[in-house]
């Protein structure tokens, strides 16, 4: 009876085999020892030989990182194999839900450690318009066990020296670092430049004709402007030839609206009514400055703090006898 039964269901896997179509047996865990993922590297193919053919070479992925974990779920694999022109009709999938995959044995070399470097630095300087040059120092080849689950982690180093930016690499087993390589690179950065064409003169407003605007690679980030440039106040010297920098300059400062010795007028404007009264400035004063105004003549002369007005007038804000 026994025997019956083994050879019953020898003559249906046959049957399954050369018509049912094709059976994929996932395992929760795989290794392959190559970059890209195909499926007969994981699954366990039953069935139709000319099927099989079809599927084994079917990619899965590809590892882009050294220590990389690779989790697929059936939906992905279906999607890679509808990818692969494989009718679905014909695939049955088995085993896991999901298959974590990692990579055997893998030899890093020096020049692959410092590719993966590049490339996360090259991420991390996205929109920053940098440059990246030759690696300073090229470090010597690595083997990760994947059986003992090497990661490697890129982080970008606190290193800022100016033209310079290191990428570390960090090796970790079970989330705990074992071991770090330090990767420095040869960093440019295209800047927008403002040039000075002539000599600038401390508190000189800057005019459109005494600067330019270039292009230009520089070891740190350096963008400015000429419209952040043009109508501001030179801090300090500047001489022709030489880029601004933000730090030299100030906004320029307000036109004088009230000189000393002036006759002014009071203004109070209370929106239902308008009261008005003249007087001398004893300062000068720019828009939205506190100034002093003298109301009267001796004995009933009396000091007014008022604020200047953009129409020239002063609100006053404060009066007292003149002792």
């Amino acid at each position: 009876m026994r025997l019956w039964v083994l050879l019953c269901s020898a003559v249906w896997l046959g049957t399954v085999s050369k018509d049912a179509g094709l059976e994929i047996y996932l395992p929760r865990t795989a290794q392959v020892e190559t970059e890209v993922i195909e499926l007969g590297q994981i699954g366990l193919l039953q069935g139709s030989a000319e099927l099989a053919e079809a599927v084994r070479r079917v990619p899965l992925g590809r590892f882009s990182m050294p220590g990389q974990q690779i989790t697929l779920d059936q939906a992905t694999i279906r999607s890679c194999l509808a990818d692969g022109k494989i009718p679905s009709e014909r695939i049955r999938l088995m085993g896991a839900e999901r298959v974590v995959i990692t990579r055997k044995g893998q030899t890093l070399s020096g020049s692959e450690l410092v590719e993966t470097a590049r490339a996360f630095l090259q991420s991390q300087l996205a929109g920053q318009d940098g440059v990246i040059g030759q690696a300073l120092t090229t470090p010597s080849g690595r083997v990760l066990e994947s059986e003992m689950s090497c990661q490697v982690v890129p982080m970008l180093g606190s290193d800022r020296t100016p033209g310079r930016r290191t990428v570390i690499l960090s090796f970790r087993r079970d989330g705990q670092e074992i071991s770090r390589i330090l990767i420095p690179f040869e960093v440019r950065f295209r800047s927008r430049r403002v040039i000075a064409v002539s000599d600038i003169a401390a508190g000189q407003v800057i005019s459109a004709q005494a600067v330019r605007a270039e292009v230009s690679e520089t070891p740190e980030s350096q963008t400015i402007e000429l419209s952040e440039v043009v109508g501001m106040t030179a801090r300090r010297a500047i001489s022709a030839g030489t880029a601004i920098q933000p730090s030299w300059l100030q906004k320029p400062a307000p036109p004088i609206l009230v000189q000393r010795r002036q006759k002014v007028v009071l203004k109070i404007d209370t929106g239902l009514m308008q009261i008005t009264a003249a007087g001398e400035a004893l300062d000068d004063g720019a828009e939205g400055q506190i100034i002093r105004v003298r109301r009267g003549q001796r004995p009933d002369e009396r000091i007014v703090l008022g604020r200047v007005m953009a129409d020239g007038t002063v609100q006053p804000i404060w009066e007292r006898e003149n002792k």
